[in-house]
């Protein structure tokens, strides 16, 4: 019997070796309200999507390049609502989604023409090396665009 905590060797590599991509899935109130918003505001397109009546349940599945986002509707759900950064890690669970950049100043430039603005930063982060804005979906839900920059 082995009472190392080291995992077995295999020849299959690290699980996140075989990762395509990550994604994330926003239980929302309104399915269509979001599915819009997330097209005008971050081009993401419709690829697929499931209504299952007998959960009260519809789901929609978005995608822009390697930017794919679960969006799904449930009846009976409730809204969690999370404090503007920096309170807004005071709530255990899932706190926004973050998208790294290469340039925040023409994100949140291209954000502004499609009426969306930050409800924080743009901030330097200097001791991580990161520039960083939030702003909030048509649900509520907190977006971080952030940029490293050399520290």
């Amino acid at each position: 019997m082995s009472t190392s905590t080291q995992p077995p060797a295999t020849t299959a590599g690290a699980p996140l070796d075989h990762v395509l991509q990550v994604s994330s899935c926003l239980v929302v109130a309104d399915l269509d309200r979001a599915v819009d918003w997330y097209g005008t505001v971050l081009d993401l397109a419709p690829e697929s999507s499931l209504d299952i009546p007998a959960r009260g349940e519809r789901v929609a599945f978005l995608r822009r390049g390697p930017v794919g986002l679960e969006l799904a509707e449930r009846r009976g759900s409730a809204a969690l609502r999370r404090a503007d950064p920096p309170e807004h890690g005071f709530v255990q669970g899932p706190s926004h989604l973050a998208f790294h950049v290469d340039d925040l100043d023409a994100v949140l430039a291209a954000l502004a023409g499609r009426g969306a603005r930050p409800v924080v930063g743009p901030v330097d982060v200097t001791p991580l090396g990161l520039r960083v804005a939030f702003l909030r979906d048509v649900e509520g839900n907190l977006l971080e665009f952030l940029q490293h920059v050399p520290v």
